[in-house]
């Protein structure tokens, strides 16, 4: 049977959705033409038939040179029908499908990744077009990976790689928890911890946050005279509460954190839609003809018109018991739930005669 994938090539792993879900693994770190290649070649062992139609994610930012590079590496490596699909567009599809925006309606989203921030407005009007001018800030997690170290660094006065890969487990924790104790080994070999706070955290962080929101209000403000009507949070970085409330202290509007491979959501949406899967056709099944029975005269006799005669007669004096009979009458009390959920039932009264 047929089947659509959607692809999310992102810096840290790569997430593939079909109709069975969205799953993320590990980048391969090789070309990107090469990266579908060889998920594509996987699905195809795990389904037994490679997929109909695919459709892949690239950032705004990509030329269009770039783009057509890519198209031609897939060309050579056999995947001629992959379809490209903006990012931002891919995470608002996906938005969307679930939130149903009204016609006009806007989204900001604000994809904070690991290598940089993309920032786009997209209106719906029949489909999502883009709003304004998108920006890009060359600032993403692994920039605050190194601020977080570089201050714990310069607080005990020694480095190591594990020291480094521990700073970036805290920063991770720091979204929920106040405090994170670090350790690490002095230089006299003595095991040691570092306390790290969540307002020491965002001390440090508080610059590179300020600079993405920033470009946010550029964004938005370029986009027309309203704001949007909700910012679409993608990218692990967006998960740092400080972000939360400087985008909510500053536009006012409400803020979404989109699902685990909303992108690559949204690409398989797109994937789907041009290419629906086919309708069931309902099966009627045809009754046999039935063999009509030859058909029987019943003589009439005196003594069978007299008990028809009875039966009309009897018939039309039940109806008439039946007419005069008091009526019986459905009456609501009451319909209000109480936790953990009980209703009084419909009580039966008959009417004052």
């Amino acid at each position: 049977m047929s089947y659509q994938v959607g692809l999310d090539l992102g810096s840290a792993g790569t997430t593939v959705a079909t109709a069975g879900g969205v799953t993320t693994g590990g980048r391969r770190q090789q070309a990107a033409a090469r990266e579908i290649a060889s998920v594509l070649d996987d699905l195809a062992h795990r389904h037994g038939e490679p997929p109909s139609r695919v459709a892949m994610t690239h950032p705004l930012c990509w030329p269009h040179e770039h783009l057509e590079q890519v198209r031609q590496d897939l060309i050579d490596a056999g995947r001629a029908d992959v379809l490209f699909v903006p990012a931002p567009h891919a995470a608002a599809i996906a938005f969307d499908a679930d939130a149903q925006m009204p016609e006009h309606g806007t989204v900001a989203v604000f994809d904070f990744g690991a290598t940089g921030c993309d920032i786009a407005v997209l209106r719906k009007q029949g489909v999502l077009l883009l709003a304004g001018q998108p920006e890009r800030v060359e600032v993403g997690g692994f920039d605050l990976d190194e601020l977080v170290a570089e201050h714990v660094i310069a607080k005990i006065g020694t480095h190591s790689r594990e020291l480094v890969r521990s700073c970036v487990e805290a920063k991770e924790l720091l979204g929920s928890y106040p405090e994170v104790r670090i350790p690490y080994v002095a230089t006299s070999g003595e095991v040691r911890e570092v306390r790290l706070s969540r307002l020491e955290f965002e001390a440090v962080i508080r610059p590179s946050v300020e600079s993405v929101v920033d470009a946010l209000e550029r964004v938005a403000g370029s986009a027309g005279s309203c704001l949007p009507d909700v910012v679409l949070l993608v990218g692990g970085s967006s998960r740092i509460p400080l972000v939360v409330r400087e985008i909510v202290e500053r536009l006012h509007v409400p803020v979404v954190r989109a699902p685990d491979g909303a992108a690559a959501t949204g690409a398989y949406l797109e994937a789907r839609q041009l290419e629906p899967e086919p309708a069931e056709e309902p099966t009627v099944e045809v009754p046999k003809p039935r063999e009509e029975e030859p058909e029987r005269r019943i003589p009439t006799t005196p003594f069978i018109a007299a008990g028809l005669l009875v039966l009309v007669l009897g018939g039309g004096w039940f109806a008439h018991d039946a007419m005069n009979r008091p009526q019986v009458k459905m009456e609501n009390t009451s319909v209000r739930l109480e936790p953990p959920g009980t209703a009084e039932l419909p009580r039966i009264s008959e009417p004052a005669r």
